[in-house]
């Protein structure tokens, strides 16, 4: 049985929003901050390619602006956090 392309995208989305649960737990109760962060940073780059994915399929380039500039929130605050915990100051 060959799926279609649209078949495809709904199943990969739901796929993605699933794969966001153990994230969401994980910042929740995670043991520790690094834990957190890595979960976080996960999430975000789930919620990129579900943006990504749901522009592709609306046919709407904004989507994919949101997408984009939630992966460069999401990378910055990762690298922002992990200076933090490393150093103990941000600058």
């Amino acid at each position: 049985m060959i799926i279609s392309l649209e078949q495809a995208d709904f199943l990969a989305l739901i796929v993605l929003v699933v794969a966001t649960a153990p994230c969401i737990y994980r910042v929740l109760y995670g043991p520790t901050l690094a834990d957190r962060i890595a979960a976080e940073d996960a999430m975000g780059n789930a919620l990129c390619v579900i943006f990504a994915l749901y522009a592709y399929q609306a046919s709407s380039i904004f989507l994919m602006d949101v997408a984009m500039l939630l992966a460069i929130i999401s990378f910055v605050g990762t690298v922002i956090v992990a200076k933090y915990l490393d150093k103990g100051e941000v600058l």
